[in-house]
C-alpha cells in the first residue's frame, strides 16, 4: 500500500496504479481509504466495476461501523447499485445478491422480495430465486407465504430435506384442522397455504407419486407422523412410525445414509414405540441375515447401526451381549472378503469396538484395536476407524502408534484448522516433546501462508465481480486469524523453544526470551473462535446431539483456559526478566492477578465429562493442568520475592512460598497415579508430563532471581534456592527411572519375539520412547541448573 500510494503520486491519474493500491488498502482492510479510491477509479474511467468495488467497501465500511453503515453507508451503497443496474441489460448474480444483502441489512426485506419478483433482467436460477423468496418472507414473519414458497420448492426438489423441515414448520403454526382422514379426490393448490392434516397429506402423497424412487418424501411421511403423535393428533393416512421406519429401512436400507437419516425420527419416539420398533427391526434383521451380496451386506448394517442407537445391545444379559458381539465380528470378516466388494463396510468394526470400549478394560480396547486394525489393512481409506484406532491408542497413553496410524488421513489445507483437535492435544501430555513442536511449527506456517493465501484469494474476487465471495472469504480470514487452535499452536511452539533448548547459561535464555518477546506479546488470547470439526467422531448413541454439544463446549473451555494459562507462564517469564534490572513489579502483579481471575477460578467449574463414551474425541487440556495452577502461581511470587530480595534488596526477609514442597505433593501424586501394582498405568502420564512442565517453569522463574549479579550477603539465599531445584530435578528423574524399569521389566516377562509388532508391545514400547523423551530433558534441566549454580556471582 506503501509503494503504491508513492507511484500515485507521481501518477495520480493511472489505473494500475490506482487499482494496486485499492487492493493494498483490501489487504489490510482499510475500507475508508479503498473507497475513496474506487471513486477515484470510477470517475476516471467509468468503469461499472469500480462502482461495484466502491458499495462493496461501503457495505464493509457499514458492517464495521453500524451506526455510520444505517446512516449514510448503505444507502448510498444502494443508490450507486441501484444507478449501476438501470445501465445495464442483464444483471449477474453476483451484482444482484450484493443488492439483496445490502438491502437485507437496511431491514428493507419487502424491497428486496418485490425485487425478486419484478428482476427480469437478472440472471439467476429459478430455484435460488425461490431459495432467497423464502429467506426474506421468514425475516419478514411471513408465515402463510413462506408455506406456498416451500410447497412449490417441494416440487421443483423432492428429495431436499430442509424444505420439508420448513414446510412442516409453517404448517403445524398455521394448523387450524386436526382431521387426519385423506380424501382420494383431494387436490393439491400450490398457491395457498396449508392449514390443515389433510393438506399436509396430499402434498406429501403427490410429492412421493411424482417424485419416484428418493429418500426425501418417505423420510417426510415419518416426520409427519411423529410431529402429529407430539400433538396428540393420530395419522389415519400412514402407518405408524415404526412401520414407516422399517419401511424406509427396506428401500434404502442398502444406502450408507439410512443411519444418519432415520436416527432424527427414532430420537423422537416415545419409550413404548422404540421397545416396539426393536422388535420389529429384529424379525426384520433375521430374515435379511440369510442374504447374500453387497446391498444386503450394507443393509444389515444399517439395522444393526438402529438397533445399537436404540439400546438393545446394552439390553442384553453379558452371555446374550457376547454372542450378539461375535455375530457382527464374523459379518465384519464376510466384509473383508474380496469376493463380496463389501471392504467401505465399516458398521460392523465400528459396532463391535464402540460395544467393547463401553467397558474401558485394557484387554478390550487391545482386542478392539488388533479388529480396527484389520480391517485399515484391508481398506485404508476407512477414516472413522483410522480416528477410532487414533484415539483408542491415545487413551491408552500410546502416542507412537497413534502418531503413526492418524498420518494415514493426510489431512490437508484447512482440513488441518478443522481436525486440530485430533492427536495434537494428546503429544505434550503423553511426552511427545519433540513431535509437539515440529507439528506446531509445521501449524504456524500454515496458518501464515494461508492467511495471506485467503487475502490473495479476496483480490481476485474484486478483480473477477465475484462480490459475494468477498464476505465469505474475510470470514475464513477471520476466523483463521483468531482460530483458538492458532493461538495454542503458536504458544505451545514458543514455550517448547525453552524447554526443547540446549541453553545451559541465564545468557541464552536471555537471548531466547527476547528473540520471542514479540510473538508471546502478539498472541491473541481473546476473542477466539473454535473451527473444529466435531461431525468427524462419528457416534453411535442415543445422546448424539449431547455428545456433539459436549465436545464443542468441553474442548472450547478447557483449550481457552489453556491458551491463557499458556500465556500467563510466557508473560511471566518476560516479567521476570524485566524486573531483573527494574524494581518494577506491577506488571507482575496484574498478571498474578487476572490469573486467578481468568484461570484458576474458572478451571474449577470446567464441565465434567464423566459417563460418555471414551472414544469420543475432545480437547481436555486443562483436567490434568488445573492441578497444577496453584503451584504455577506460587512459582512466579516466589521468582518475584527472591528478585526483589536477591538482587534489589528492597525485600528485608527472602519469604519463600515452599515451592519445592508443593513440587514434591506433586511427585508423590504423580507417583500414586502413574504405578499401580507394579505396573505403569501409561493413560496417566499426563501427569508427569504436566509435572516435568512445572519443574522446568520453577527453573526458568527462579533463573531470572540469580541470573544478575546477586549482592554478596544474599549469595546464600540464591544456593538454597538452586539447590532445592536440584533436590526437585533429581526426585522427579527417580521416578522417571522407576518408571521406565517397570515397563522395560514388564515387555522382558509378559512379551517374546513373536509379538514384536503386536497392540501390546507398541504401546510398552511408546511408553518407554516417552519415558526417554521426558528424561532427556530433565537431563537438560539439571545441567542448566548446575551451570547457574556454580556461575553465581556476587555484587562487588
Amino acid at each position: 500500500a506503501v509503494v503504491s500510494t508513492q507511484s500515485t503520486g507521481y501518477t495520480p491519474n493511472s489505473e494500475d496504479f490506482l487499482t494496486q493500491l485499492f487492493m493494498g488498502y483490501v489487504r489490510i482492510k482499510e475500507y475508508k481509504k479503498q473507497q475513496q479510491i474506487a471513486t477515484r477509479l470510477h470517475k476516471l474511467t467509468s468503469t461499472t466495476a469500480y462502482s461495484y468495488w466502491n458499495a462493496v467497501s461501503l457495505v464493509f465500511m457499514g458492517k464495521d461501523n453500524p451506526d455510520l453503515g444505517k446512516v449514510m453507508c448503505f444507502p448510498l451503497a444502494v443508490k450507486i447499485i441501484e444507478k449501476s443496474k438501470e445501465k445495464s441489460t442483464e444483471v449477474a448474480e453476483e451484482v444482484f445478491r450484493l443488492y439483496l444483502e445490502v438491502l437485507e441489512l437496511m431491514g428493507m426485506n419487502e424491497k428486496a422480495i418485490e425485487e425478486l419478483e419484478d428482476a427480469k433482467n437478472v440472471i439467476i436460477d429459478d430455484r435460488e430465486r425461490l431459495r432467497l423468496k423464502i429467506h426474506y418472507n421468514k425475516l419478514l414473519g411471513n408465515t402463510e407465504k413462506c408455506n406456498v414458497l416451500y410447497k412449490q420448492a417441494l416440487i421443483a426438489e423432492p428429495d431436499s430435506y430442509d424444505f420439508y423441515r420448513g414446510y412442516f414448520e409453517t404448517s403445524f403454526q398455521l394448523l387450524t384442522d386436526s382431521t387426519s382422514l385423506h380424501d382420494a379426490e383431494f387436490q393439491v393448490n400450490l398457491q395457498k397455504a396449508d392449514t390443515s392434516v389433510q393438506e399436509m397429506t396430499g402434498l406429501l402423497l403427490k410429492v412421493a407419486e411424482d417424485a419416484g424412487p428418493v429418500r426425501g418424501p418417505e423420510l417426510a411421511k415419518a416426520e409427519l407422523v411423529v410431529r402429529l403423535k407430539e400433538q396428540n393428533i393420530e395419522m389415519c393416512a400412514f402407518a405408524s412410525p415404526s412401520l414407516l421406519v422399517l419401511e424406509y429401512v427396506q428401500k434404502f436400507g442398502h444406502k450408507l445414509c439410512c443411519y444418519d437419516d432415520l436416527r432424527v425420527i427414532i430420537d423422537r419416539l416415545k419409550d413404548a414405540e422404540k421397545e416396539e420398533l426393536i422388535q420389529i427391526l429384529e424379525e426384520y434383521r433375521v430374515s435379511v441375515k440369510e442374504s447374500n451380496g453387497t446391498k444386503a451386506m450394507q443393509r444389515l448394517a444399517s439395522l444393526h447401526m438402529l438397533l445399537h442407537h436404540l439400546g438393545k445391545y446394552k439390553a442384553l444379559e453379558p452371555e446374550q451381549q457376547f454372542i450378539a458381539l461375535e455375530e457382527i465380528k464374523n459379518f465384519h470378516n464376510i466384509t473383508l472378503e474380496g469376493d463380496l466388494g463389501c471392504a467401505y463396510i465399516d458398521a460392523f468394526v465400528l459396532l463391535y469396538s464402540w460395544q467393547k470400549c463401553d467397558s474401558g478394560n485394557k484387554p478390550d480396547i487391545v482386542d478392539s484395536i488388533k479388529l480396527l486394525m484389520t480391517k485399515l489393512e484391508q481398506f485404508p481409506e476407512a477414516s472413522a476407524c483410522r480416528l477410532l484406532v487414533t484415539r483408542l491408542y491415545e487413551y491408552l497413553g500410546a502416542i507412537g502408534p497413534a502418531v503413526e496410524v492418524y498420518n494415514g488421513l493426510d489431512t490437508k489445507s484447512i482440513q488441518l484448522d478443522s481436525l486440530a483437535h485430533i492427536l495434537y492435544p494428546s503429544l505434550l501430555p503423553l511426552g511427545a516433546f519433540n513431535r509437539a513442536d515440529k507439528q506446531a511449527r509445521q501449524m504456524e506456517a500454515f496458518y501464515r501462508t494461508n492467511e495471506r493465501e485467503v487475502l490473495e484469494y479476496i483480490v481476485k474476487s474484486y478483480l473477477c465481480g465475484k462480490f459475494n465471495k468477498v464476505a465469505e472469504l474475510f470470514d475464513l480470514h477471520q476466523s483463521l486469524v483468531y482460530s483458538i487452535s492458532k493461538s495454542v499452536f503458536l504458544l505451545d511452539k514458543l514455550w517448547l523453544s525453552f524447554v526443547l533448548s540446549s541453553a545451559n547459561s541465564w545468557d541464552q535464555i536471555e537471548s531466547l526470551l527476547e528473540a520471542t518477546r514479540e510473538e508471546i506479546t502478539s498472541v491473541k488470547t481473546d476473542k477466539l473462535v473454535d473451527n473444529r470439526d466435531y461431525s468427524v467422531n462419528e457416534v453411535c448413541d442415543s445422546r448424539h446431539q449431547e455428545i456433539a454439544t459436549l465436545q464443542a463446549t468441553t474442548s472450547y473451555s478447557h483449550d481457552t483456559l489453556y491458551v491463557n494459562m499458556r500465556h500467563f507462564m510466557l508473560s511471566s517469564l518476560l516479567s521476570l526478566q524485566d524486573a531483573t534490572t527494574s524494581k518494577e513489579t506491577e506488571s507482575l502483579d496484574a498478571l498474578l492477578s487476572d490469573f486467578q481471575s481468568d484461570v484458576i477460578e474458572k478451571a474449577g467449574k470446567l464441565p465434567v465429562s464423566e459417563g460418555y463414551p471414551l472414544y469420543i474425541m475432545m480437547s481436555q487440556s486443562m483436567a490434568v493442568w488445573r492441578l497444577y495452577l496453584e503451584t504455577l502461581s506460587t512459582i512466579v511470587v516466589d521468582a518475584k520475592n527472591l528478585i526483589r530480595h536477591c538482587i534489589h534488596g528492597n525485600l528485608a526477609h527472602f519469604k519463600s512460598e515452599n515451592v519445592t514442597s508443593k513440587i514434591s505433593e506433586l511427585i508423590a501424586r504423580t507417583r500414586d497415579e502413574l504405578i499401580v501394582d507394579d505396573t505403569i498405568n501409561s493413560s496417566k502420564l499426563p501427569f508427569l508430563s504436566a509435572l516435568i512442565q512445572t519443574a522446568y517453569f520453577a527453573v526458568l522463574c527462579h533463573s531470572c532471581g540469580v541470573s544478575g549479579r546477586v549482592q554478596r550477603k544474599k549469595r546464600g539465599v540464591a544456593e538454597g534456592v538452586m539447590g532445592s531445584l536440584k533436590t526437585t530435578l533429581a526426585d522427579i528423574k527417580l521416578l522417571c527411572d522407576d518408571c521406565h524399569s517397570i515397563a522395560t521389566k514388564h515387555k522382558l516377562e509378559n512379551l517374546t519375539i513373536d509379538k514384536d509388532d503386536s497392540v501390546d508391545s507398541r504401546i510398552t514400547s511408546s511408553l518407554e520412547w516417552s519415558l526417554d523423551e521426558m528424561s532427556g530433558i530433565l537431563g537438560r534441566m539439571s545441567t542448566l541448573v548446575n551451570t547457574l549454580h556454580s556461575r553465581l556471582q556476587p555484587k562487588s
